[in-house]
């Protein structure tokens, strides 16, 4: 499947977590800002607390990317409709820090552990699909000022 600049879909949970685990993803930008998240969550793993802004700048850069393109991609929502508490871009932020300390600090350890990390990660993707889905025929809206606790 490839994504034309002009093509405004937002990719499924399925892409999604398939990106998160470097997958090849046909160069869409809200794909390839998911994976650099899910990059950028590994390293900050390894980094000591004292170095990891200049990581957290990159997360915040690509959080505003992807909220950015989904505005362009998305109809005006309804007058009525209600908001989410969070936009797209912190949404795929979180799954990906999620998918990474799913698949690196837990890689090793009992398969009940992983399981549940993984269950958790089934239900935030489901959120998140849920969420594109109403963003897709404007029955859901974004946060007006997503950033201030940023």
């Amino acid at each position: 499947m490839t994504y034309p600049g002009n093509d405004r879909t937002i990719p499924g949970k399925d892409l999604l977590l398939a990106a998160f685990r470097g997958f090849p993803h046909a160069d869409h930008p809200m794909l390839e800002a998911a994976g650099e998240l899910a990059q950028l969550h590994l390293a900050r793993e390894r980094t000591p607390a004292t170095e990891s802004a200049k990581i957290d700048r990159r997360r915040i850069q690509l959080v505003r990317t992807i909220d950015r393109w989904v505005t362009l991609a998305t109809p005006v929502p309804e007058v009525a409709a209600p908001e989410h508490a969070e936009t797209v871009g912190r949404m795929v932020d979180r799954l990906a820090g999620m998918t990474a300390q799913a698949f690196a600090a837990l890689a090793h350890a009992p398969e009940p552990v992983f399981y549940d990390a993984w269950v958790q990660i089934e239900e935030m993707a489901d959120g998140y699909q849920d969420l594109i889905d109403d963003l897709r025929i404007g029955i859901r809206r974004l946060p007006d000022d997503p950033y201030d606790s940023w």
